[in-house]
């Protein structure tokens, strides 16, 4: 009787590693390739140009906030320093930080509202150094004209913002130019209490508008 020889197979563990072997190979050359999925960083890409306008807008919107926060705590300070009306144009360094104060919030309103430069606005931007540098409120006539000029001033950089941004506000805005002619360079300062107070009152109401509605 014929002897039948039969072919060996193959275990079946040897054609599973040779399958990983296999997809192993596959799946490296294919993560080796570049993607054709990678994003073309191009400015004139519409996408592009509308995710770099939202962060514009994102990042203005966050300027414009921490201004807003600014002028309000520079309102707030100001607001502060000329509660007690008793002490203004009598102590000398209570009217000095008030007036210190109140062209600080000019400043920024002026620089927020993008108001053209101007003599007066320059001179107002050293006018709080120029104003906490004074010595006394009844001595020196010299302090008297830092006073008097810094109320003109004030007046006149107002009446820029005003022009510009709050047409509404133009006749207190009128009300404070009359206000602020009436303080005198001959006069001592403690001598003028009602007019220096009733300018700087007049000045808080203006910039409270402005503040809220800014």
């Amino acid at each position: 009787m014929a002897e039948i020889k039969t072919k060996d197979k193959k275990p079946m563990w040897l054609w599973i590693f040779l399958l990983l072997i296999m997809l192993t190979v596959i799946v490296y050359f294919n993560n080796s390739k570049p993607t054709t999925d990678t994003i073309d960083m191009d400015f004139d890409d519409d996408v592009t140009s509308i995710q770099t306008n939202d962060l514009q807008n994102e990042n203005a919107t966050r300027a414009s906030g921490i201004t807003a926060g600014a002028i309000y705590n520079n309102f707030r300070a100001f607001d502060e320093s000329i509660r007690d009306s008793t002490r203004i144009a009598v102590d000398s360094s209570y009217t000095k930080v008030a007036f210190s104060n109140l062209t600080k919030l000019v400043v920024k309103h002026a620089n927020n509202n993008a108001v053209e430069d101007s003599e007066e606005l320059d001179d107002l931007r050293s006018f709080s150094v120029l104003i906490t540098s004074i010595t006394s409120t009844n001595s020196d006539v010299k302090n008297f004209k830092n006073f008097k000029t810094a109320c003109d001033k004030i007046a006149s950089v107002l009446e820029d913002i005003q022009e510009k941004s709050y047409p509404a506000l133009k006749s207190d805005v009128s009300s404070l130019e009359q206000l602020a002619s009436k303080v005198s360079i001959s006069i001592p300062m403690d001598q003028q209490q009602v007019a220096l107070n009733n300018f700087l009152r007049k000045s808080r109401d203006i910039l409270k508008v402005m503040s809220e509605n800014n």
